[in-house]
């Protein structure tokens, strides 16, 4: 049972102190720089490049190295590196220095997350992944909620500096919980070690686009996850315009929002952790990208006059929409690859990921300054969520899944 998994279990813990820490982190940054220093709208606007070009740049090197490398000791040392980077943030002089230590940092993180993919797959047995990425997938969901409003209280009744500091606290506790696993839990198995020891970085990395490209259901897969991140990407941020234009005298609206996005998520992974393992793939990753796609453009309907419950459940089922989403595409990466090019496959996807990061962004705001708020959300909603239809009503050919439940606990197909 998973819950008598110890490895796990230390491994689950420590990653909801750094998830919950990267999130109380970000808020504190976002003070700093915007009601302390009062920087200009440029350098605000390089913060999410500090924290996405490292994994534009080497994504892929770290899903090698975590291939390679004891997946267990590479994760304190990263984790032991950011605690001592976010130290140093708090003595930060200038905007220009926290940038440069944010880019460090997360550069750090990107060889966190591959090494972390392939240990769960080492200490996980594959009947228990799917209540694994639930777990994880809930702890996700609940920092992403409790961080920013937990971070923005501390920052503002204290200092960021204290935020920075909790977080620190985070990054050292968990790497404390990590030396608890056995070292042998993070190793590499010896067929895995002989078959790469010899072998150069580039073929290594030659490998895993070719298991990548191989995987049907890894390509579809990884579309259809990538659709919604752009989705979310493009417009996500941009939610304060469209209420400022539609509802200018309820800000207290985008936090209602984040929280019933947030919700949805908790909900989701919840209801994902009925089953043991899942086979309709297109139910998971087509349906929610298309409940994605209905939040926006849900959004984009909303006027002064609506009911703003309507506009609160959309964002509950869009919240659904993205547990699935990323619960969904972890549990499919660490099922569908060779437990041996786990890390490579989910550097690629990092990868990928951080390009759709730095250009989706900039898309939607150059869209809202040619269509407007409103039919930006509606437009752009409609083309993810017809996109998360088409995936939902053609998942068999799509994904040309033939599976057989294993057991009555399974989605069936």
């Amino acid at each position: 049972m998973l819950k008598r998994n110890r490895s796990f279990a230390k491994m689950f813990t420590a990653y909801g102190l750094a998830a919950f820490g990267d999130y109380f982190d970000f808020m504190a940054v976002a003070i700093l720089l915007g009601f302390i220093w009062k920087v200009d709208a440029m350098m605000i606007a390089l913060v999410p490049l500090s924290f996405a070009v490292p994994g534009i740049l080497f994504s892929q090197l770290a899903g090698i190295m975590a291939d390679r490398w004891n997946k267990r000791n590479l994760m304190i040392a990263t984790d032991l590196i950011r605690a001592i980077i976010t130290i140093l943030l708090i003595f930060a002089p200038n905007a220009w220095v926290l940038l440069a230590l944010i880019t460090v940092r997360s550069t750090a993180r990107v060889f966190h997350y591959p090494a972390q993919q392939a240990m769960t797959r080492n200490v996980v047995a594959a009947d228990e992944l799917l209540q694994a990425t639930s777990l994880n997938g809930a702890v996700f969901q609940l920092s992403k909620v409790l961080g920013p409003l937990l971070g923005a209280s501390v920052a503002t009744t204290l200092s960021p500096s204290a935020c920075m500091a909790v977080n620190a606290v985070c990054y050292i506790l968990s790497a404390l919980l990590l030396l608890r696993i056995p070292v042998r839990e993070g190793r590499t198995t010896a067929a895995a070690s002989a078959s790469q020891a010899p072998r150069s970085l580039r073929a290594a990395w030659r490998d895993g686009w070719h298991i990548l490209l191989s995987s049907r259901a890894l390509q579809v897969s990884l579309f259809f996850c990538l659709i919604g991140l752009a989705g979310i990407g493009m417009i996500d941020a941009q939610i304060a315009v469209l209420l400022r234009d539609v509802a200018p005298d309820r800000p207290q609206l985008i936090g209602w929002l984040v929280t019933a996005i947030g919700l949805g998520g908790l909900a989701s992974v919840a209801w994902l952790r009925r089953f043991k393992q899942l086979s309709a793939y297109g139910w998971l990753l087509g349906g929610g990208v298309m409940l994605i796609g209905i939040m926006f453009a849900a959004a984009g309907l909303f006027r002064p006059d609506s009911p703003i419950w309507l506009l609160l459940c959309s964002s509950f089922f869009g919240g659904i929409g993205t547990g699935f989403t990323s619960t969904g595409m972890n549990y499919i990466l660490q099922k569908e690859t060779p437990p041996d090019a786990i890390g490579r496959v989910s550097g690629i996807f990092d990868s990928l990921s951080s390009v759709i990061f730095v250009i989706a962004p900039l898309s939607g705001g150059v869209l809202i300054g040619l269509w407007g708020a409103s039919s930006t959300f509606l437009y752009v909603g409609l083309a993810v969520g017809g996109v998360g239809l088409i995936g939902l009503l053609t998942q068999r050919l799509l994904w040309r899944t033939e599976r057989t439940a294993k057991n009555t606990t399974s989605m069936p197909a």
